[in-house]
Parts: structure tokens; C-alpha cells; sequence
């Protein structure tokens, strides 16, 4: 391995190469900077070969003021581990409901060693009945705005929360292709609902580009990060 003197990683989401471009071209001499993303969770790897400690420091410091919003650790770590180290810190006890991501949300938590803690259940609500079934979801609200709709998944993070044992929930509903739905709703549009029992619900629309499961893990990755970022209230 090529010899440096320090590093640091900066995990990001929704930041793209263009983003962070100024920053790699800016490094001081003797530190480097690259970046990748995959699915808007993102990685700037800032490396140290011969500056300074100072001038380093600068560097990584100029970059998280930079990206302030975007950043969710300073060190190698995935949006989950954090998510679910964040619940342990608030003592919050979750509960997800998923459309379009077909459960790939529980499952990233399940696979965090701990995950008992923090997560009480999660329900895939594919179908328009599921949701009306499973979420008290109103039928009207369904036929008047559509399953891929803020009303949708307001009603079913709502649905999470009306279990006592539950204290935070994250809904998600969206049109991941490869045809639009019986409503016309565009290939890649989708909302995030998060909320908490003592909370209000931040609602997030998003558009992705790309193939299904694209979109899918895009909206997986994008729920957690949200739902890090309404746990973190100063980072809103």
C-alpha cells in the first residue's frame, strides 16, 4: 500500500462527483482526494500524503462545512450502521412500512448486529388493499390521489404509529417501473414519510432515474438517511 500519513472518509448522500469537484481540485499539495456513489450514498476519501496535520485538518474541515447537510459521518460507516446507533442514542423503537422497497429496509437493519433493539416490525404493503388492510389507509384517499402520493404516505406512516409499542416510522410508496401505474405516476417517483410519536411527519419527494432496482435501493437508501437526518434535529 502507497505510504500517507492520515486519511479520512466522508460519507455523504445525495452528492454527486460535480459536487464535491472543487473540493478534490482545491486539496492543498500533498492531499488527495476521490470520490464514488452508488445510489446517492456516497464516499470522499480524503488522504494525507505529505501535509501537514494542519493543512489536512483544513482540507476535511472545509469539505464537512462545504457538504453540510449531505454529511452523515466522518468516518468509514454505512447509513444504516449509523440509523441504527442513532435509535439506540434516542431510544427509539421503529416500525416500517414499505411499498416500493419491498422490505430492503428492515433488512438493511436486520443485518446490523443489534437490531433487536431498535426495530419492533415492518410490513410490506404492496397492493392498494394491503395498505387499507394492514395501515387503515383510506380507500377514498387511494382513489382520489393515487397510492404513489403524499396523502398515501402520510396514512401509512400514521398506520406504523397507531402500534403503542412503536415510537418513530418510516412509510414508503412508489412507481418503480418499468410501466407508470393506473394513475400515470412518472417511472422513478416516490415518497418518503417519516415520523415519530411526539413528532411532526417530514414528508420527502423524490425522482430517481434507472432501472427498478435502482430506484428501489435508491428510495432504501434514501428513507434511512431521513430518517438519521429526523433524529438529528440540528442537522435539519
Amino acid at each position: 500500500m502507497e505510504e500517507y500519513r492520515n486519511y479520512c472518509v466522508i460519507k455523504t448522500f445525495g452528492v454527486t462527483y460535480g459536487d464535491v469537484k472543487r473540493y478534490i481540485d482545491d486539496c492543498v499539495k500533498g492531499v488527495e482526494a476521490e470520490f464514488s456513489e452508488d445510489c446517492l450514498d456516497g464516499s470522499l476519501l480524503i488522504v494525507n500524503k505529505d501535509a501537514s496535520e494542519v493543512d489536512f485538518q483544513s482540507v476535511v474541515s472545509r469539505v464537512i462545512a462545504g457538504l453540510q447537510g449531505s454529511v452523515y459521518a466522518d468516518y468509514d460507516v454505512t447509513v444504516t450502521e449509523c440509523l441504527v446507533a442513532a435509535l439506540k442514542d434516542c431510544g427509539e423503537t421503529l416500525g416500517v412500512a414499505e411499498s416500493l422497497t419491498g422490505g430492503m429496509i428492515c433488512s438493511d437493519i436486520v443485518g446490523i448486529a443489534g437490531a433487536s433493539a431498535v426495530l419492533s416490525e415492518g410490513v410490506v404493503t404492496y397492493t392498494n388493499s394491503a395498505k387499507v388492510r394492514r395501515l387503515h389507509v383510506k380507500s377514498s384517499t387511494i382513489e382520489q390521489y393515487g397510492a404513489v402520493s403524499k396523502q398515501v404516505a402520510t396514512e401509512m406512516v400514521q398506520g406504523v404509529l397507531a402500534n403503542r409499542d412503536i415510537s418513530m416510522a418510516i412509510a414508503t410508496t412508489g412507481c418503480a417501473g418499468p410501466d407508470s401505474d393506473e394513475k400515470g405516476t412518472p417511472v422513478g417517483e416516490a415518497y418518503i414519510a417519516i415520523a415519530a410519536r411526539d413528532g411532526d411527519i417530514k414528508l420527502y419527494r423524490m425522482h430517481v432515474d434507472g432501472d427498478r432496482n435502482n430506484i428501489r435501493r435508491t428510495i432504501a437508501n434514501a428513507a434511512q438517511f431521513y430518517a438519521l437526518k429526523y433524529l438529528d434535529k440540528d442537522k435539519e
